[in-house]
């Protein structure tokens, strides 16, 4: 097994015990054959926050008391090391599965390789079977596909320093190494969460004991993070642990600018004196997620779900604009010619759409077309955030990450489910069941 040295360590175990943890380290690489080959001590961001005609979407390093407050109670073990490769589909399962796998690990006391995200298959859309990843998979790429490592790291150096992130681990076989998916080791895991997450440290404990060979003892204890989506009660830390946990992740600089500029165009084309520097811009526009046709759709979800249609979202986005009285709307979708068909449709109304391949030119443009699919749709979830209202779709992770996020810039004002709508003052989804709004919970703002 190689593993390179960790990205983040303790300013006490830094200053106290070097020493010790150079002998350790030369002690490990002699007698194990692990050879680190780099570390970084990772000093502070020397960065400076961009403004935001560039940037709306840059902020520091997250500094959080409530964070430290739960690590500095944690028994940490530098024997367990957790890996959080399995981070696959669209945004709202990727960044709420590796937020997971951190969680996880500060519960446990283990060591965090960086996770990867699991790519998905874009070829399925063109149906193009001849591709050559088709054989083996897209593959995976590292954190940087979507998010800012540096903010990543630097804020867990901040709020959780004794967390140890190591930069790299291969994938070699260990009669202490398993897969393992956290909610496994619950017997009743409810729509709303696990009912008791602190007792995540000792069910690990007992399972890692029956199921792990003790030796050998100079073999660290390895266990690779399944996927975990909406199963960790959020909020069991308190609300304002819960809204800076989330803000660890931040999206990739690129990504970023890209919305920004979005922004400042449409604020340009329509003539809306706009501050993109607010949280949620009033007045601005109306935003809305367009999910018809997705060759990523969920299987889970049967084809004649209310909502799931072009015509039933179209005509519920229509109406919303209009009784708001919002004359300009913003589509996100995946599905170009939909969205032509959908602002076809909104001129009747004197409604006017757009979307991020309408307002981005020239080498702009050329920068959105260089990115794969879920990385474009990092821009226009930036975008919605920011809308004076919006509009979704029950079942769509998206939608509900879009509505979460904006839920916390807002009023706080407590969303209510009327029959399939459910709607905060900010946000509004519609197709929506009841163990949709209790598995929210499940998600990071």
């Amino acid at each position: 097994m190689k593993m390179q040295l960790p990205i983040g360590i303790s300013r006490r175990y830094a200053v106290l015990g070097g020493g010790v943890l150079i002998t350790i380290w030369l002690w490990l690489a002699l007698d194990r054959k692990i050879l680190p080959t780099h570390r970084i001590w990772n000093a502070p961001s020397k960065g400076q926050l961009i403004s935001p005609s560039v940037d709306a979407f840059d902020f520091p390093p997250v500094d959080s008391d409530e964070i430290r407050a739960v690590c500095s109670s944690t028994k940490w073990n530098e024997s367990l090391v957790f890996t959080c490769d399995n981070n696959h589909g669209g945004i709202g399962h990727v960044r709420n599965s590796i937020l997971n796998c951190v969680r996880y690990a500060i519960g446990a006391g283990g060591s965090l390789v960086l996770p990867n995200i699991a790519l998905r298959d874009e070829d399925d859309m063109e149906h193009d079977h001849s591709h050559n990843e088709k054989r083996h998979g897209p593959g995976r790429k590292g954190m940087d596909y979507m998010f800012d490592v540096e903010h990543f790291a630097d804020s867990l150096r901040m709020s959780c320093p004794d967390l140890v992130l190591i930069k790299h681990m291969e994938e070699t076989f260990s009669p202490r190494r398993r897969g393992l998916l956290p909610e496994h080791l619950f017997t009743n895991v409810p729509t709303s969460g696990l009912e008791h997450p602190e007792e995540w440290s000792m069910r690990l404990e007992a399972w890692i004991h029956e199921n792990m060979p003790s030796y050998p003892e100079k073999e660290p204890i390895v266990i690779d993070l399944e996927q975990s989506f909406l199963h960790y009660p959020t909020h069991s830390d308190g609300h304002k642990f819960a809204h800076a946990f989330g803000n660890i992740l931040k999206f990739r600089p690129d990504v970023r600018r890209l919305a920004t500029t979005t922004l400042n165009k449409l604020s340009e084309w329509y003539e809306l004196p706009l501050n993109i520097s607010e949280p949620i811009m009033k007045p601005s526009f109306m935003g809305a997620h367009l999910e018809t046709g997705n060759p990523f759709l969920e299987q889970r979800h049967n084809v004649d779900v209310a909502y799931s249609h072009f015509q039933a979202q179209c005509a519920a986005y229509i109406e919303l604009a209009t009784s708001s009285h919002t004359p300009l709307m913003y589509v996100a979708s995946g599905n170009l010619p939909e969205i032509h068909k959908l602002g076809l449709l909104a001129t009747s109304a004197s409604i006017a759409v757009t979307h991020k391949e309408d307002l981005l030119k020239e080498k702009d443009m050329e920068q959105l077309e260089m990115l794969k699919w879920d990385q474009r749709a990092l821009v226009d979830y930036l975008v919605l955030l920011k809308a004076q209202d919006f509009a979704g779709v029950g079942h769509s992770s998206f939608s509900w990450q879009v509505a979460v996020t904006r839920h916390e810039s807002g009023d706080h004002r407590k969303g209510v489910l009327e029959s399939d709508v459910w709607s905060d003052g900010l946000s509004t989804l519609y197709g929506v069941r009841s163990s949709y709004v209790e598995s929210s919970e499940c998600m990071w703002s």
